[in-house]
C-alpha cells in the first residue's frame, strides 16, 4: 500500500513538474501572440479553440451535473481562472516582459499559502514556512538581478501582474473543498465552460479580422495556450489539488520564474544574469522544503 503511495505521488509531482514547465513558458507565448492579438483576444480564443472539445463528446466525460448549492463556487473559480486571471495577465505583459510576468507569478504560493490556513484550516509545519521564505528570498534575488536594482518602470504592470497572481490564488482555495464531491474533470470543464462565456463580452468587433491577419508563430502560440496550458494543464491542476494540499501543490508556481525567466532569454532575447540565476537556485531549494514527494490530503 505504502509502495502504491509512493509510486502515486511521484506521478502527481511528475505531472506537477511539467505542467509548470509549460505553463511558465506561456508568458513568452502571450508576449509573442501580442504583436497580432490585443489581450481580450489572446484570452479569448485560447479558450475558444478547446470550446468544442468540453461538451460536444458526452461519452469521453461524462460530465456530472453541479449541485445548485455548490454552483456559486464554481462560477467564482470560472470567473477568476478565466476572465480575471487571463484578462489581468495578458494586460500586464503589454506593460513588463515577460521574465517579470514570471518572476511575479513567484509570490503566488505564499499567497495561497495564508489563504489556505485562514479559509481551509491548513496546518503548515516549520519546514514548510521555511521552504516558503527561502523561494521568496529567491524571487526577490532573481527580481534584483533584472536591473541590478530594486525598481519598477510601470507599477499599473506589475499591480495588474499581481491581481492575476490573486486571482489564481483565490480560485485555488475555493476550487479545494470541491473535490470532495466533484471530479478534477467536473472542476475543470464547468470552469472552462462557465469562464468563456465571461469572456465574451471582452471580445472585439474585429476580432475576425485579427484572426486572419495573425502571423504562424501567434497561431502556433494560441494553440499552445489552448490545448497545453488549459484543456491539459487545467485538468492536471485541478487532480494535483485533489490529492494535495492547496498550499504545497502551488509551490510548483516558483518554477515559473525559472522556465519563464530562461524563454524569455531563447524566445525573446530578454537578459539572464548570475544573481538571477542564483536566485533560480535559491528557488529550486525551497521547493524541495515545501513540496516533498509525497500525497498530502
Amino acid at each position: 500500500m505504502k509502495k502504491q503511495r509512493n509510486s502515486q505521488a511521484v506521478k502527481v509531482n511528475l505531472s506537477l513538474f511539467l505542467l509548470f514547465l509549460i505553463w511558465a513558458n506561456s508568458y513568452t507565448l502571450i508576449k509573442l501572440a501580442g504583436k497580432d492579438l490585443p489581450p481580450s483576444s489572446i484570452a479569448f480564443l485560447r479558450f475558444f479553440i478547446i470550446f468544442p472539445f468540453l461538451f460536444f463528446f458526452p461519452s469521453l466525460y461524462r460530465i456530472r451535473t453541479v449541485e445548485r448549492k455548490d454552483l456559486i463556487k464554481i462560477i467564482l473559480v470560472a470567473i477568476l481562472t478565466v476572465p480575471a486571471y487571463h484578462l489581468f495577465l495578458n494586460n500586464a505583459e503589454t506593460i513588463l516582459n515577460a521574465s517579470v510576468a514570471a518572476i511575479t507569478a513567484g509570490f503566488s504560493p505564499l499567497l495561497t499559502s495564508i489563504l489556505s490556513v485562514i479559509f481551509l484550516k491548513e496546518k503548515l509545519g516549520i519546514k514548510i514556512y521555511a521552504g516558503l521564505i527561502i523561494s521568496l528570498l529567491g524571487v526577490t534575488v532573481l527580481t534584483y538581478g533584472i536591473s541590478g536594482r530594486f525598481e519598477v518602470n510601470n507599477s499599473i504592470g506589475v499591480l495588474l501582474s499581481l491581481s492575476a497572481v490573486s486571482s489564481w490564488a483565490i480560485a485555488t482555495v475555493i476550487s479545494k473543498p470541491l473535490f470532495k464531491k466533484y471530479r478534477p474533470l467536473d472542476v475543470t470543464i464547468w470552469s472552462i465552460f462557465i469562464g468563456t462565456l465571461f469572456l465574451i463580452p471582452f471580445v472585439r468587433k474585429d476580432i475576425i479580422n485579427q484572426v486572419f491577419n495573425m502571423h504562424f508563430s501567434s497561431i502556433f502560440a494560441i494553440f499552445y495556450l489552448g490545448f497545453l496550458s488549459i484543456l491539459w494543464g487545467y485538468t492536471v491542476w485541478y487532480r494535483a489539488l485533489e490529492q494535495k494540499k492547496a498550499s504545497s501543490t502551488a509551490a510548483f508556481i516558483y518554477l515559473n520564474p525559472i522556465v519563464g525567466g530562461a524563454s524569455g532569454v531563447v524566445f525573446l532575447g530578454e537578459r539572464l544574469n548570475t544573481i538571477m540565476i542564483i536566485g533560480g537556485i535559491t528557488i529550486i531549494l525551497g521547493l524541495i522544503f515545501v513540496n516533498p514527494l509525497k500525497i498530502e490530503s
